[in-house]
């Protein structure tokens, strides 16, 4: 019986889970950012970044975060190195 009502209270994590990923699937609707415009945005941050650190391109996610009076821009990239003499302009 403890099981079963621990499985009912875990499951609420994966609901969770889906109300956010819902929730930005909206705002990427409400903002009218198509996938190639993100995937150019992705593209253009993975550009700047490599200028002065090396990281790994695979590992990049750009994503959008809505507060409640904002939404942000965020972006998480793997760092391997920081290029110490990069230009700067």
């Amino acid at each position: 019986m403890l099981k079963a009502i621990q499985k009912f209270f875990r499951d609420r994590g994966s609901a969770d889970t889906a109300k956010k990923r819902l929730g930005v699937v909206l705002m990427h609707d409400r903002l009218d950012i198509s996938p190639q415009l993100l995937e150019a945005l992705k593209n253009d941050i993975i550009d700047v970044l490599s200028r002065y650190m090396e990281i790994d391109r695979g590992s990049i996610k750009v994503d959008f975060e809505k507060g409640k009076d904002y939404t942000a821009l965020v972006s998480n990239v793997h760092v391997k190195r920081v290029y110490r003499n990069a230009a700067v302009t």
